[in-house]
């Protein structure tokens, strides 16, 4: 008995995307939400959130390359697999999101906002897998948390804590969700940990960057 091959999404790093964009070789598509786009964007990138994303009437481009990307590469990684699986060519996904882009130094786009609400609170680019959860999965299938609780194998308060943000994402729940939803074993933890990850940057980021000084191999 044979095992079905698994559908690979092609990766390309921020240096390679920016090159075809530069030669406009490609068209780039942030999967992240409406809320997450407006916040921060890469310019020239069309919006088609992962949650509202239908590969059946997803459009065919000749002649250019499709290129998906989320906030750490999850998101814009499980599109191209049902872009893909729809008969799709030519798709690839950028490894590391958004965030490699502005870690590679390249420019983004803000959201301008009145003056009264600049700086009144940090920007978050890569959202709570609660929130995740919520809007690009139970909400466009339909399925209540109760329901989800259920089909896992967890307690309804367990679901809900991690959708209100009050309970993280281990790695027996990301098993768990990873099978039901059929994507990949990481996943979700990784949703958690990138989100975690910002989160510390912000508060903590530059009490560590004055009170730490990296060491220096000396020979």
């Amino acid at each position: 008995m044979s095992d079905k091959p698994q559908i690979a999404v092609q990766a390309a790093n921020v240096r390679q995307i920016r090159d075809w964009l530069d030669r406009n070789e490609i068209v780039l598509v942030d999967v992240r939400e409406t809320s997450e786009y407006e916040q921060e964007h890469i310019a020239g990138a069309l919006l088609l959130p992962l949650s509202s994303f239908d590969p059946e009437v997803f459009p065919s481009i000749p002649g250019k390359k499709l290129v998906l990307h989320c906030a750490v590469g999850k998101r814009s990684e499980a599109a191209g697999k049902m872009l893909l699986k729809q008969g799709h060519e030519k798709v690839v996904h950028m490894t590391g999101g958004i965030e490699a882009w502005k870690s590679a130094g390249y420019p983004t786009e803000f959201q301008i906002l009145p003056p009264n609400e600049q700086a009144a609170k940090p920007v978050f680019l890569c959202p709570p897998p609660g929130k995740v959860l919520k809007e690009e999965y139970l909400d466009p299938l339909g399925i209540a948390p109760k329901d989800l609780a259920k089909a896992v194998g967890v307690l309804e308060g367990r679901i809900a804590d991690v959708l209100a943000g009050e309970s993280s994402i281990g790695v027996e729940l990301t098993l768990r969700l990873a099978r039901y939803f059929s994507t990949a074993a990481d996943f979700w933890v990784q949703l958690q940990l990138e989100h975690d990850l910002e989160r510390a940057r912000h508060s903590l980021g530059e009490d560590i960057r004055k009170g730490i000084t990296p060491r220096t191999s000396t020979l």
